[in-house]
């Protein structure tokens, strides 16, 4: 019984600290968009990837879905975007999201889209199609944890908080 109490506490206390992380300027710079949709930009594929029967309309029906369930998919503008890049060769294969948003400089008063979160995963596949695809959905369930986490405050439509 002892021994449950602590287990149940030591949880509670795992739980409590993970929830009350601080979001750190480091990770608004990086995801901090006010909540704004996200457009998605998946790149063409390799000659690989029909080999194995994957599309790239696979990859932007999962991803988009996901961005969709979160409230998060857009169309209105060109930036911000989650940037997919898949590569397959042989069994091997990558998987990479980018998040872009607009930067300023104000040196050179001058504004440009910029890398500012990446996640990537590379494996073997043994040219399996859906297994690519469970880890394109992965890495954007990845990106829509930290980014609903960092724009949180607003995000009143937010999912984490329902």
């Amino acid at each position: 019984m002892q021994h449950r109490r602590l287990k149940l506490v030591g949880g509670v206390v795992v739980a409590l600290l993970v929830v009350a992380t601080p979001i750190s300027a480091d990770d608004t710079f990086r995801l901090g968009n006010v909540c704004e949709p996200v457009n998605l930009l998946v790149e063409e594929l390799p000659h690989g990837a029909a080999e194995i029967g994957l599309t790239r309309g696979d990859i932007a029906t999962t991803v988009r879905s996901k961005l969709r369930a979160a409230r998060l998919y857009g169309t209105s503008r060109i930036i911000p975007v989650l940037y997919v890049n898949v590569n397959v060769q042989g069994i091997a294969f990558s998987v990479r999201l980018e998040f872009r948003k607009m930067l300023f400089d104000p040196i050179s008063e001058m504004a440009n889209a910029a890398t500012t979160w990446n996640k990537s995963m590379t494996g073997q596949s043994g040219s399996n199609a859906d297994y690519i695809l469970s880890t394109a959905s992965l890495l954007t369930d990845m990106f829509i944890d930290e980014y609903l986490r960092v724009n949180e405050p607003a995000c009143p439509r937010s999912p984490i908080d329902p």
